[in-house]
C-alpha cells in the first residue's frame, strides 16, 4: 500500500521534485526581497527569527539570511535538508540558518521551546491534507510566534484556478520532462492531478515516476477563517510582493496575520 503523496514526492522521488527546486532558485533571491520588504512593513526586520515551513531545498530560508534574517527552515524531506544545508554553506549563511526533518503536522513537538518573530509558509506548500490538519498546522505555529509576531503564507488562489483552470501542463528542464494531468472539484475545491517525469534525453524520453498528486486550494475568505480558528489575526492579503490588491486575474494569494 502506498503512503501519502508528499512521501512519493518530497521523500521516494525527492531527486525528482529537487531538480524542480533547483531551477527555481535563482528567482527566489527576488521573491525573498519582496518578502522581506512585506516583513519590515510589518515590524520584522532584518535579525529576526524567522520560522520556514516546508523549506525545501532553502530557496527562499537562505535568500532571506543573506538579507540579514535568523532562519530555521523544517521540511519533512531528509534530502531536501541535505541540499538545504549544502546551499546555506555555499552562500556563506551557516551562522544564519538551520535546517531541520520535521514533518509540519508535529512541528510544535519538533521544536518545542523555540520562539519565532515570524513565520512563513511559501510556494503552495499549505493544503496538502485535510482543513482540521491544516487548521492543526496554523495553530502549532501559533504557539511558536511571540505574541505580535506575524505569519506570511504565499500560495496559489482558489478563485484563480477555477476561473482559468488548465487540465494539463509540461515543464521542461534541460535533463527532465514533467507532464501534469489535473482534474479540479468545485465542491471540495481539491485538485488532483497525475505528475509524470520523463528523463529528458535528445527525442527519446524515459519514464522515470509517476506519482498521484492532491491538494487543497483555498479562496481568500476561507484562508482567512482558517487562520482565525488557528489563533490568528487576519491583517492584510496582496496578490504578489509588489503589494497588489488581490484580484481574481492574480494566480497568487499572499495573506499576511498576527499572532493575538
Amino acid at each position: 500500500m502506498k503512503g501519502h503523496w508528499t512521501e512519493e514526492l518530497f521523500v521516494k522521488h525527492a531527486d525528482l521534485y529537487q531538480v524542480l527546486l533547483e531551477g527555481m532558485f535563482p528567482r527566489a533571491g527576488e521573491e525573498a526581497r519582496g518578502l522581506a520588504g512585506l516583513l519590515e512593513r510589518n515590524g520584522v526586520g532584518a535579525g529576526a527569527t524567522v520560522l520556514d515551513i516546508g523549506c525545501g531545498i532553502g530557496r527562499h530560508a537562505i535568500h532571506l539570511a543573506r538579507l540579514g534574517y535568523c532562519v530555521v527552515g523544517v521540511d519533512t524531506s531528509l534530502p531536501l535538508v541535505q541540499r538545504a544545508r549544502e546551499l546555506a554553506i555555499e552562500h556563506g549563511v551557516v551562522d544564519r540558518s538551520e535546517f531541520v526533518v520535521a514533518d509540519a503536522r508535529s512541528v510544535a513537538a519538533i521544536l518545542c521551546g523555540r520562539e519565532f518573530d515570524c513565520a512563513i509558509n511559501m510556494f503552495t506548500s499549505l493544503g496538502y491534507y485535510d482543513e482540521e490538519t491544516d487548521c492543526s498546522i496554523l495553530r502549532q505555529c501559533r504557539g511558536l510566534t511571540r505574541p505580535g509576531g506575524i505569519f506570511v503564507l504565499e500560495t496559489g488562489s482558489r478563485d484563480s484556478i477555477s476561473r482559468s483552470f488548465q487540465p494539463s501542463g509540461v515543464i521542461r528542464l534541460p535533463d527532465l520532462l514533467l507532464l501534469q494531468e489535473r482534474e479540479f472539484n468545485l465542491e471540495t475545491s481539491r485538485m488532483s492531478a497525475i505528475w509524470t517525469f520523463f528523463e529528458n534525453a535528445g527525442e527519446d524520453h524515459r519514464l522515470l515516476a509517476e506519482i498521484n498528486v492532491e491538494q487543497r486550494f483555498y479562496a481568500l475568505h476561507e484562508l482567512i477563517a482558517l487562520f482565525e480558528n488557528a489563533g490568528w489575526r487576519f491583517t492584510v492579503a496582496y496578490r504578489d510582493f509588489e503589494l497588489r490588491e488581490p484580484s481574481l486575474d492574480g494566480n497568487r494569494l499572499i495573506v499576511v496575520c498576527q499572532a493575538r
